[in-house]
């Protein structure tokens, strides 16, 4: 099995919005993500919701199935990581061969998605993460072996930063894809990662 955790409990400060419940063509920026996400190999998607998550849930609708809530949101990314790996495990479960970890700000394409699983599972690997310029891009994805590092994340330890310094990624090298470094930070970077996309303004 191939799942997802794609983070959304943040606040939003920069943006000035919430940024799951950004236009995204004739739907919110999540629910956009979440089909994407469905539409590559994943088989199972975990979204954790912190800030606003009512409002999120309620855009949301059927696909508020999906979501899980955070209530240490307020204490940094690393709680939602942790959070996420435990839905994914929960009750013994056997961890996903493969878990893509996505941040609500940094939207991908399935087509991207499969590339890095693919390789991963190809490879053997614990972790993949997309390179451009010299620099790591998104999503990550780490190996069933990873995943349960996730549960001991904290903001001390650098959070999934932490555990790649003890799991190195390989670094595949996408050039041509300007996606894999995107990051909606404000509303100035909101229009060109929309076009970059395909999807259309509101």
């Amino acid at each position: 099995m191939i799942a997802a955790i794609l983070l959304a409990a943040g606040e939003s400060r920069r943006m000035g919005a919430p940024k799951a419940l950004l236009p995204w063509g004739d739907q919110t920026l999540l629910e956009w993500e979440i089909d994407q996400l469905l539409a590559s190999s994943v088989d199972e998607v975990v979204v954790v919701l912190g800030a606003g998550s009512e409002e999120i849930r309620r855009a949301l609708g059927e696909r508020a199935r999906y979501c899980v809530f955070n209530q240490r949101w307020p204490h940094g990314r690393a709680t939602s990581l942790e959070k996420g790996a435990d839905a994914l495990l929960r009750g013994g479960r056997e961890a996903p061969e493969a878990t893509v970890i996505q941040n609500v700000d940094q939207p991908t394409r399935p087509d991207i998605i499969d590339a890095l699983v693919d390789r991963l599972r190809s490879d053997a690997l614990d972790a993949v993460q997309p390179q451009r310029d010299g620099h790591g891009g998104h999503p990550v994805v780490v190996s069933a072996a990873v995943l349960p590092a996730l549960l001991e994340a904290s903001e001390a330890t650098e959070g999934l930063r932490g555990i790649l310094a003890k799991h190195p990624p390989l670094r595949v090298a996408m050039e041509d894809e300007p996606v894999v470094s995107l990051d909606l930070d404000t509303p100035e970077t909101v229009a060109p990662a929309r076009a970059l996309l395909g999807v259309p303004e509101e």
